[in-house]
């Protein structure tokens, strides 16, 4: 028992060790291209930009294995686990249409265009995959005392009224792009939707197995956050032309899938923990 044991956290070592060099190693290459010459460096920044998806696959693998470890479809963890994994592959899928337009089309700003099959499929998964993670927490029944009640009203209005102001507030719509006024409304309300789900998760079910399963969660909560930063930033971008590859709107996105990739890491430490105790 006692080598399994170790052998587990060695691992998990490995899994983290991984994610953090691949962190540094992107970010590191995000600084030289940004503190050396900008405008010289758009073949790097397009480059950048669509490898830095390879944090996006690497999480997904993870999620893949955790989820099976937790019973993959068979339990309510383990398919919150499996959405979540599938959320990262259609970025990575987003966002290598992506790259193909802006390398091979020659388009600046590929919005709409067959990457928001991805992205917004990604979307539909964080949505499913805070549902099933809210579901296996026991959060209907949080919902019963008063605190229950109020942060269930309040977290949903607050991210729909943030979403609101910042980018739909004075919206111009052009009816002869339908499409894109789906995907102006689409993306902020399903990712407003995602995080409030998400965070009503970590404040109400404290005792979620113990407790355990707070790291994660609360790590999961801020990966989805900076999920819907980036939505945001790409959307308000994109409709002042002020959008660019490898800019900060590619960092933050590459941020996010760093710290879903953790998430997912100590989820599966929490299992390790739970099936060792």
């Amino acid at each position: 028992m006692k080598d399994k044991l170790m052998l587990d956290s060695k691992k998990k070592k490995i899994e983290y060790i991984i994610a953090l060099v691949g962190l540094v190693g992107f970010l590191g290459w995000f600084y030289y291209i940004h503190r050396f010459s900008l405008e010289s460096t758009e073949n790097i920044r397009q480059l950048w930009a669509s490898l830095y998806q390879a944090m996006a696959i690497y999480g997904a693998v993870i999620g893949f294995i955790v989820s099976r470890n937790w019973g993959g479809h068979r339990s309510l963890i383990g398919k919150a686990i499996l959405f979540f994994s599938f959320s990262l592959l259609f970025q990575s899928i987003g966002q290598s249409a992506t790259s193909f337009y802006i390398y091979f089309e020659k388009i600046s700003t590929p919005y709409p265009s067959m990457g928001d099959v991805g992205f917004f499929g990604s979307t539909i998964c964080y949505i499913l995959g805070a549902s099933y993670l809210a579901k296996s927490s026991g959060l209907r029944f949080s919902f019963k005392s008063l605190k229950g009640k109020v942060l269930t009203l309040l977290i949903p209005v607050v991210a729909l009224i943030s979403s609101y102001s910042f980018f739909l507030k004075g919206y111009e719509f052009d009816w002869s792009n339908p499409l894109k006024i789906f995907l102006d409304f689409g993306y902020p309300l399903g990712d407003a939707t995602y995080i409030s789900i998400t965070l009503l998760t970590f404040v109400l079910c404290k005792s979620f197995l113990g407790g355990i399963m707070r790291k994660p969660i609360l790590f999961l909560s801020i990966a989805l956050t900076f999920q819907y930063i980036a939505d945001f930033m790409f959307l308000y971008q994109a409709s002042k032309g002020t959008w660019y590859v490898g800019g900060i709107n590619d960092f933050m996105y590459f941020v996010s899938y760093f710290l879903m990739t953790i998430g997912l890491i100590y989820i599966g430490s929490a299992f390790e923990k739970i099936k060792n105790s």
